[in-house]
């Protein structure tokens, strides 16, 4: 095994503390995140740098790993680099269209890594090191929790204008049809006036507030079909976290309104309308299943991203790249 590394990460999100952490630490190094009273997110720019001062002086990393936040300081990118201290930056917010949020962070970091394979030859024209790195999941945490099955279908996701087309075409029939429906994220019923919301009188019962991402493994165990929603549909690679995640607990069954993306990193393991009348149908389909079938098929797709897509292999790759530096 080669040298064991400390890694420190400046954000705290669920993606950091329940996922690509955790393939650090299973690859034998140790593993840094900036948290409780080194919480970086809520803090003044100025804040942020004293504060991630302080954490590499009590860490003292070999590298720093991090995913930008709307008014992260620059100041931390310039402290490692005058460090000396590798500092690689995870652009999961690109799309080939709107990558500007990892255009400008690229220019700080010593190496990228993007969701959004389109988004490559941008940073590689600027003459900057970058590759691929999808989403990924932990099977320590993703994993599938016993319990009866209570609900018939799921959906966590925010009600983003980005997502309304596909809000209306392929989530909203279900909900106005009376299927046994449960809806979790921002942003659904707070406005009225909202182009699409569930404040109808046919929809309003079916939106059940937030979901605490710890609570996710036993959400999707509990249920027999989890829909899944994405920003784009034009990238190859690019697809929302939650989609791996829902795969990798290996309870409810996917389906998600068609995109190239997760046809080319799931395969068959998951279900992929192309029309709001073909997610009636696989809905109707898997509702028609035993327990039993919708285990087989969950299981086999468990298997699938526990081997393909699993986090161990993605924080593998950030020590190769920091080793051939």
């Amino acid at each position: 095994m080669s040298k064991k590394l400390k890694i420190l990460f400046t954000n705290n999100v669920p993606l950091i503390r329940m996922g690509i952490s955790s393939g650090f630490k299973n690859n034998g190094h140790e593993v840094f995140i900036m948290e409780d009273k080194f919480q970086l997110w809520d803090k003044s720019k100025e804040e942020q740098v004293e504060l991630f001062k302080e954490a590499i002086e009590y860490f003292k990393p070999d590298i720093c790993f991090s995913e930008c936040f709307a008014n992260f300081a620059e100041g931390i990118f310039e402290y490692t680099k005058e460090k000396g201290i590798f500092h690689a930056f995870f652009s999961i917010e690109d799309t080939p269209f709107d990558h500007w949020i990892g255009d400008y962070w690229s220019d700080y970091s010593d190496y990228t890594f993007t969701t959004t394979a389109e988004c490559l030859p941008n940073y590689w024209n600027k003459g900057k090191k970058a590759e691929l790195m999808t989403f990924g999941c932990n099977p320590s945490f993703h994993k599938s929790i016993k319990g009866n099955i209570n609900k018939d279908i799921v959906l966590v996701a925010n009600n983003y204008e980005r997502r309304f087309k596909q809000t209306k075409e392929y989530i909203l029939p279900l909900v106005q049809k009376g299927y046994d429906i449960d809806i979790y994220g921002n942003e659904w019923w707070v406005d009225p006036f909202k182009e699409v919301n569930l404040c109808g009188s046919n929809s309003y019962n079916a939106y059940k507030g937030y979901m605490a991402y710890d609570n996710l493994p036993l959400l999707y165990s509990s249920s027999k079909i989890a829909l899944g929603q994405n920003l784009d549909g034009n990238s190859i690679t690019q697809s929302s976290m939650r989609m791996v995640e829902v795969l990798g607990i290996g309870g409810a069954l996917l389906v998600s309104p068609y995109t190239k993306a997760q046809e080319y990193l799931f395969n068959d393991h998951i279900y992929l309308p192309k029309s709001g009348q073909e997610m009636t149908d696989m809905v109707d389909e898997i509702l028609t299943m035993t327990d039993k079938q919708r285990n087989i098929k969950a299981k086999k797709a468990q298997r699938y991203v526990y081997k393909y897509h699993n986090y161990d292999l993605k924080a593998a790759r950030v020590i190769e790249v920091f080793n051939g530096q």
